[in-house]
């Protein structure tokens, strides 16, 4: 949902990864591996 949302509102994947390992406490691997899953 996270994934879904920030890129219905345009932020870059970058931005995306960064704010799920500093709000949802993701390590960058796992992060990574969730915007892969759950990306457009």
């Amino acid at each position: 949902m996270v994934v879904e949302l920030g890129q219905e509102y345009g932020l870059d994947d970058e931005v995306i990864l960064k704010q799920m390992q500093e709000k949802i406490g993701l390590s960058l691997e796992k992060a990574k591996l969730y915007l892969a899953q759950y990306g457009k």
